[in-house]
């Protein structure tokens, strides 16, 4: 952070800790490490760590000021400014695809179920045969009846009562090997 800060001084203006007290900081936390693992006396890890941790607040400090100015930038700037200050720009979140999902179908009484078939199934095994094996439940999991087995991650269940909730799950076998079944999930039909 320093190093960044201090080579794009234009870009940083007046941070809310100065660069000087915050090498500072650093330079004494530098000693007091030093000290503590060659001198050994008592109370030198404990100073160390005091030191530490001021320069652990510091670093929050100025890792907020930062980003506050990406904040304010534009999107195209605010991944630049952040950099430049000697931080890492965090990844997005890679959003995770349901397991496995229950719609209510166009017709009274149908459900339509989607199983994740590469979450399932594995990358591993996606040239061999697979079966998708569906349960369904109208007493909130106590007992379950089959629901068909397909060689897609689709079907369709019909056949439901109106105002009733099912519970609905799956499994997968891969070349004659059955996995576990899914977490259930949970849908009114009306």
């Amino acid at each position: 952070m320093y190093n960044g800060i201090t080579a794009n001084a234009a870009t940083f203006g007046s941070p809310t800790i100065t660069m000087v007290v915050f090498l500072a900081l650093i330079t004494a936390l530098g000693v007091a490490q030093q000290n503590a693992t060659s001198l050994k006396s008592k109370g030198l890890a404990t100073l160390r760590d005091g030191k530490c941790a001021a320069l652990w607040t510091a670093m929050g400090i100025l890792r907020a000021y930062i980003q506050g100015l990406a904040d304010a930038a534009n999107p195209d700037n605010a991944a630049a400014i952040i950099e430049a200050g000697g931080l890492l720009v965090a990844k997005a979140a890679q959003r995770q695809k349901a397991i496995l999902k229950a719609m209510l179908a166009a017709t009274a009484g149908v459900v339509h179920l989607d199983a994740n078939a590469s979450a399932l199934v594995g990358p591993e095994n996606a040239s061999k045969k697979v079966t998708f094996n569906w349960e369904m439940s109208a007493d909130g999991g106590k007992t379950w009846s089959n629901a068909g087995a397909t060689p897609y991650a689709k079907t369709d269940v019909t056949g439901l009562a109106p105002m009733t909730t099912y519970s609905f799950r799956v499994s997968v076998t891969v070349a004659k090997v059955t996995g576990p079944w899914s977490q259930a999930v949970s849908l009114l039909v009306h």
